[in-house]
């Protein structure tokens, strides 16, 4: 009977602990105040277990915990090669959804501001952007406008590496530590997921 008990204390225990505790228990970095709940950011990110997310944010976690909302940034050059992307979702271990566009309209033009309203909107809805890396990702203004007000709305970002794709990735995921896939099944979902786990 007392096992039980203590087993039920800790659960609540943990629920209760403050991310300052688990950041400093593991080591790592949650980018969330310090005397948040445990239990609310497990809710905030999409996880279920204290386990979950740091084995997450260590990018060793290859199933989807929760349902992730994703909104692809890309150089419109790569759409074939997007659409093998998002062939992903039809995986039944795969749990997805999309909000992308991919933009030939220069950034400066007449309908910038039109298409930026409308790109804000998918990205405010998604929970993680994932850059899709080409040979010519790294040099365009939309994808480095989009990682940025990404980046402002705290939202994960991580990159995958397009199949035979040499092109350098966008300076804002050097600058931010962000995780890279190579375009591999497994490697994709852990850096979503290590995205999620990392929101700032």
């Amino acid at each position: 009977m007392a096992i039980w008990q203590n087993i039920g204390v800790f659960r609540a225990k943990r629920s209760d602990t403050k991310v300052g505790t688990i950041e400093a228990r593991y080591g790592i970095d949650l980018h969330a105040r310090s005397d948040m709940l445990l239990s609310n950011l497990l809710e905030e990110r999409g996880f279920d277990s204290l386990s979950q997310l740091v084995r997450a944010f260590r990018c060793q976690l290859t199933i989807h915990a929760r349902k992730r909302r994703l909104f692809l940034s890309f150089h419109s050059e790569d759409k074939r090669q997007v659409g093998d992307f998002r062939a992903l979702a039809t995986d039944p271990e795969v749990d997805i959804d999309f909000y992308d566009d991919g933009l030939r309209e220069p950034i400066n033009s007449e309908r910038g501001p039109y298409v930026k309203s409308l790109i804000r909107g998918k990205i405010d809805r998604a929970s993680v952007v994932v850059c899709l890396i080409g040979n010519g990702t790294a040099w365009r203004e939309w994808v480095d406008w989009e990682l940025s007000y990404a980046l402002q709305r705290h939202k994960g970002i991580c990159g995958v590496r397009l199949d035979g794709a040499r092109g350098r990735r966008p300076e804002l995921l050097f600058e931010i530590g962000s995780p890279i896939a190579r375009w591999d099944h497994d490697d994709i979902i852990a850096v979503i997921e290590c995205a999620a786990a990392r929101r700032s």
